[in-house]
């Protein structure tokens, strides 16, 4: 039941970037690029311009990546550990040297402007500060939650 609820978590954080990013691209157009990365991923790598099916892949790397969290920690899981798999596993490592380049934006979005005919990135500083703070946001609100809806004691 612990793996559940760690999904759960998972996925409130990814409904909170989900919202984010939906507002700043259709509502305020405020984000530096035109589709969400998880869409721009399937667009760019295997050539899906499907919308519930990117929908499906960020929430489903959202659960994942909780209960991941919680299977490498366990009762050792908090905010700090939570922020830290976001920011350098999940930021870092995962979007910023592998997702970024293979969309076509670059390492840490440093092909702003240049993509071509794949996904539009507009900015660099905007696009590596918003996505950032969203994997803050989301690493916190997973090592905040999880302990606390799992019912898991905290150990030294």
């Amino acid at each position: 039941m612990q793996w559940i609820k760690a999904g759960a978590v998972g996925a409130l954080g990814s409904l909170v970037i989900f919202i984010v990013m939906f507002v700043g691209i259709n509502v305020t157009n405020s984000v530096p690029f035109d589709m969400p990365p998880s869409a721009a991923f399937l667009k760019a790598v295997l050539g899906l311009a499907i919308k519930p099916l990117a929908l499906a892949a960020h929430f489903g790397y959202g659960i994942a990546w909780a209960i991941i969290l919680l299977a490498v920690f366990g009762s050792k899981t908090d905010i700090g550990r939570g922020i830290g798999v976001a920011v350098v596993v999940q930021w870092l490592v995962l979007m910023q040297l592998i997702y970024s380049p293979m969309i076509g934006w670059g390492v840490f979005g440093m092909n702003a402007g240049n993509t071509g005919d794949g996904p539009a990135l507009a900015a660099t500083v905007p696009y590596v500060v918003m996505t950032l703070v969203l994997h803050v946001v989301y690493g916190a609100l997973n090592g905040w939650l999880i302990p606390l809806w799992t019912g898991i004691r905290r150990t030294s």
